[in-house]
């Protein structure tokens, strides 16, 4: 009976990464794709929902994913390793980064409804990027992290050397990318009306 709830707690912890990391790739696209297109109030709604399921999904992750640990250490008497500790550090980086997105991001796109986002002033529109970049970079490292069988036997030091570069470069890339994405001039450009 237990193993059934483990499956299920389980089964129900990997929906709730698909949909996150599938929620935060296709807003993080949307937003690529409409970089030189008006902030519209279509394209908030859709942002603002998508970001709410993200959080639904993140909230979800912590749930079975202590569930899975209560059951993994305390029915089934297994012990804490590296792995779970960075799973727990990712997911909390995860959560820390939301409360920025809610904070930073989102407020900024509000902020300039009607202009684009490469309209948006350099330093601002990197550090969105950043936000964003880190944002994969997190949701990459916990795909990995669950993904990799051979994360189990890695030391703490270890997973750390994988992740930070990830997380870091990932921010790195964000920034440079908005920057640069924003420099980028195609011939008779202006902002065209969203789709």
């Amino acid at each position: 009976m237990i193993d059934l709830v483990f499956d299920a707690v389980r089964t129900g912890h990997m929906l709730c990464f698909a949909i996150g990391i599938g929620g935060a790739a296709f807003l993080e696209l949307n937003v690529v794709r409409r970089f030189h297109h008006v902030i519209e109030e279509e394209g908030l709604r859709l942002m603002l929902f998508g970001h709410k399921l993200i959080k639904v999904a993140l909230i979800g992750l912590w749930f079975t994913g202590l569930a899975l640990l209560f059951l993994r250490l305390g029915v089934y008497g297994g012990s804490f390793s590296d792995k779970l500790g960075a799973k727990l550090v990712v997911v909390t980086l995860l959560t820390l980064n939301m409360l920025l997105i809610d904070r930073v991001v989102l407020v900024e796109i509000v902020r300039f409804e009607g202009a684009g986002v490469a309209e948006i002033p350099w330093l601002r529109r990197g550090r969105l990027g950043a936000i964003a970049g880190f944002s994969a970079g997190c949701w990459i490292a916990a795909l990995l992290l669950g993904g990799i069988g051979y994360a189990k036997t890695m030391a703490a030091g270890e997973l750390a050397a994988v992740l930070a570069p990830l997380l870091l470069g990932s921010a790195a890339l964000g920034f440079g990318a908005a920057l640069a994405a924003g420099w980028i001039r195609r011939p008779g450009y202006g902002l065209v009306p969203g789709e």
